[in-house]
């Protein structure tokens, strides 16, 4: 028997991002994300490995309730997590913002 747990967090986006498996970018703001972890039974500590995460989306700009929501890779959401806080980032931030039809900020290309 595995034992799991749903952990909740906000997460804040301050650009536009992508996320694999889905078209297009998603707009900067907050987030709720769910995720579901298992313990892992091979670790010295009580650790727990990420399975999937649910991305909460609003309701038409609607901060009240919640819209849809999407399934997606934990290590995805961190991955554009990474990429959305590192200002060293910035020029691979704005090429992927133009890759997907967005408009890239701070005038680079």
């Amino acid at each position: 028997m595995s034992i799991t747990r749903t952990t909740h967090r906000t997460v804040t986006f301050f650009h536009p991002f992508h996320l694999s498996g889905y078209d297009g970018l998603f707009s900067a703001g907050e987030y709720e994300v769910d995720t579901l972890e298992k313990l892992d039974s091979s670790a010295a500590t009580r650790s727990y490995i990420k399975l999937e995460s649910e991305l909460h989306l609003w309701a038409d700009d609607d901060r009240a309730r919640w819209g849809d929501s999407i399934k997606i890779i934990p290590r995805d959401l961190e991955a554009a997590l990474a990429l959305d806080s590192d200002p060293l980032r910035e020029d691979e931030r704005n090429q992927m913002i133009k890759s997907f039809g967005g408009m890239p900020e701070n005038n680079a290309a």
